[in-house]
């Protein structure tokens, strides 16, 4: 009867951080317009620090070089890389699109082949279609796409910049939340292994995967597959996806090779080749080079990828790992979420 109170406590405690823990996830949800640009922004915001931070490396001083402008270059650096990418992008969208007719006579073909295999015909699927509709339809689509990217690009990139405005007033703004002298310097040493941890894990991530996009681009290059630019920006951008995001970029050229050239040979060795880099570049080299840097369970990253990805599609798929690595080193830092913290990391070894 003695325990009775406390076992009340224990259930109102456990009820109330479910219930917070759902409206949680409902406001992630429904505010996922909002919050996934933003942190998007943030990230672009660490990349800039992290190459402003190499002025520093080859000795520009602030006394010779003032900080405002390597703030301003390094925007500006991954501003034209933005550009640059967002043009190469769009020009190998439209050289999809310009062959399309072939794509689509190539098509025909193969869905032709399992004819003998199916009850249906397949002049009798393409006769409920009008294909001029089928061909409006495309170009709308691939056109919305591409307008849905833009905007949402635009939108990180203002994040960005109203964050590097923030910039200089956050130390000022953590000291006011924490006057003790000793809360701040933990806060601090928190928000710095935090970014410490995302840029390392951005920057051997995006090495790993550029070297293994220009292998990409070369082979597909030499394939004569089109877009080859296209489908080496899919390999690097899928890179960050884990687990999943190798099978699918090594797929869906493989795939498309099928429509192009209308058989299997050039598709095999695709799916072959790209296989086989993207398998090297994640399990041999990414091990070796990355090591225990991220400190998270294997287990947690598939679960982390499915509950990210349920929740915000893609962009939860690609933030899956940073938000993973974000919650071990804030959850170590509390008594009271260290027991999560533990659960999540790799093999139990947090720092405190």
């Amino acid at each position: 009867m003695e325990n009775t109170p406390k076992r009340i406590a224990k259930i109102q405690t456990t009820s109330h951080a479910l219930i917070i823990l759902a409206l949680l996830v409902v406001i992630l949800y429904l505010g996922r317009s909002l919050i996934i640009p933003l942190i998007f922004g943030v990230i672009l915001w660490l990349l800039m620090r992290k190459v402003r931070s190499l002025f520093y490396v080859i000795g520009l001083k602030d006394r010779w070089f003032p900080k405002a402008l390597k703030t301003l270059l390094s925007t500006g650096i991954l501003f034209s890389l933005v550009w640059v990418i967002g043009l190469i992008f769009e020009r190998n969208i439209q050289e999809l699109i310009k062959y399309y007719d072939v794509y689509n006579t190539n098509l025909t073909s193969i869905l032709k082949d399992f004819d003998s295999l199916s009850s249906y015909k397949i002049e009798d699927i393409t006769k409920s279609f009008n294909s001029n509709d089928l061909i409006t339809k495309y170009f709308s689509s691939v056109l919305m796409s591409l307008q849905t990217i833009i905007s949402n690009v635009v939108i990180v990139l203002i994040y960005m910049l109203f964050i590097i405005l923030e910039e200089s007033s956050f130390k000022f703004k953590v000291k006011a939340l924490f006057p003790n002298p000793v809360m701040y310097d933990e806060r601090i040493l928190v928000i710095r292994r935090i970014e410490k941890a995302i840029t390392d894990y951005l920057g051997i991530k995006s090495l790993i995967a550029l070297v293994s996009s220009v292998i990409a681009y070369s082979l597909l290059t030499l394939m004569g597959l089109n877009a080859p630019f296209f489908w080496a920006l899919l390999i690097f951008m899928f890179s960050f996806i884990p687990f999943f995001g190798v099978l699918i970029s090594s797929f869906l050229p493989a795939l498309f090779a099928i429509v192009q050239f209308g058989s299997y040979s050039e598709s095999l060795i695709i799916l072959f080749s790209l296989g086989s880099v993207q398998f090297i570049a994640g399990n041999i080299v990414e091990p070796k080079i990355m090591g225990n840097t991220m400190n998270v369970s294997p287990l947690v990253v598939i679960l982390s990828l499915g509950f990210w990805g349920f929740i915000w599609g893609l962009p939860g798929m690609f933030l899956s790992v940073p938000i993973t690595v974000i919650m071990v080193i804030v959850f170590s830092k509390f008594e009271s979420t260290r027991g999560i913290a533990i659960i999540l990391s790799e093999k139990g070894e947090i720092e405190h």
